[in-house]
């Protein structure tokens, strides 16, 4: 999910070709002609570069300009950014110091080092730098949202629900807050709560195949497969539109249509679901579970489940299926040994690192 500011990097981009910025030739004994020139046409090249995604030139004219201006704040928020796009935590986090050093009364260094923590999972530290900002006046939604997750992290779900209703009481339209307070309600089973909150976001957003798909949770838990299926192939046709990789809802629709007698077609949706995402261990399970109801101890049951296990260590009902397998291929060992494995992660759970209950 993105925590960036508000205002994008195109935005501070097109400030930066307006000429909005702290130029240190205002008091100095350079030439101002002459470095006005040569940002303004940096400051273009930048922009050029970023709407045509190449970040290396945007990067190199951002830190030009940085050269000719080292105090130009603007040209140093867009950097900063650049490198959190990237990926780049550490050159994000210097550049945010010098930022916070140049610029000691702008709570936006301290916005984006708080941002900065969160990306790298240090929860407290951005709840800190998140509260310093509240302490300096900066109330944005965007300081609660990152309050909101660094309780979430921390395990103090009710600080989070607080925090994150403070931000659509702010902006009762924002997506992301919405998005992040129905799902949190979907998994300590409020599905009506989050049900609502789901559908409030898909009416202004409709393309959010995320929210399609707890929709799809949703009513699985309320008993209504049918209306289950519909969600989730709409989230399935949102995703393969739009290229992105996202399993989810293969593997649920796949497990839908199983349970229907739809063999057929579970394992074809089921493949897809492989190849939009080759490493998402659940659609192997459901995959591996499908076939075993179909064919039995085929061997490439057993393949599927050993991925998901490779892929997912904790995945107690995968290990519990693969002793199944075990078990009818004559394996007898193998399945005592495997059984034993899924005993133990019952007793002594791994939580899951996709974040999403397994099945």
């Amino acid at each position: 999910m993105s925590r960036r500011r508000v205002s994008a990097v195109s935005v501070i981009l097109a400030a930066l070709f307006c000429g909005q910025s702290r130029a240190w030739w205002l008091s100095s004994g350079a030439n101002p002609p002459d470095d006005r020139a040569s940002i303004a046409r940096l400051i273009a090249q930048a922009r050029t570069s970023m709407e045509h995604g190449d970040v290396e030139q945007e990067r190199s004219a951002l830190q030009q300009v940085l050269t000719l201006d080292p105090a130009h704040e603007a040209a140093r928020l867009a950097l900063t950014q650049l490198f959190m796009r990237l990926g780049r935590w550490d050159e994000a986090e210097g550049q945010a110091k010098v930022l916070l050093t140049q610029f000691p009364n702008n709570t936006e260094p301290i916005f984006l080092l708080a941002m900065t923590a969160m990306r790298r999972g240090d929860a407290l530290r951005a709840r800190d730098l998140a509260g310093r900002c509240l302490e300096r006046g900066d109330a944005r939604p965007e300081v609660y949202k990152i309050l909101a997750l660094s309780d979430y992290l921390a395990g103090n779900t009710d600080q989070f629900e607080a925090n994150i209703r403070l931000v659509l009481e702010k902006r009762p339209h924002d997506g992301e807050a919405k998005y992040l307070l129905a799902r949190y309600l979907f998994e300590f089973k409020r599905y009506s709560e989050s049900l609502r909150l789901f559908q409030s976001l898909l009416e202004i957003q409709p393309d959010h195949y995320k929210a399609r798909y707890y929709v799809g949770l949703s009513y699985v838990a309320a008993g209504d497969p049918e209306r289950a299926r519909a969600e989730f192939e709409a989230s399935i046709k949102i995703i393969e539109s739009k290229n992105v990789v996202y399993a989810w809802p293969f593997a649920d629709l796949g497990r839908v249509l199983n349970d229907a007698g739809e063999t057929g077609r579970a394992l074809d949706c089921l493949s897809r679901g492989m190849r939009n995402d080759p490493v998402s261990p659940r659609i192997y399970y459901e995959y591996a579970r499908c076939l075993f109801q179909q064919r039995g101890a085929a061997a490439e049951v057993k393949q599927a489940l050993l991925e998901a296990v490779r892929l997912d260590p904790g995945y107690s009902e995968a290990y519990y299926l693969l002793a199944r397998y075990y078990r009818k291929s004559g394996e007898n060992q193998a399945a005592t040994q495997t059984l034993a494995k899924f005993r133990d992660l019952k007793s002594h759970p791994i939580p899951s690192p996709y974040g999403l209950p397994r099945q």
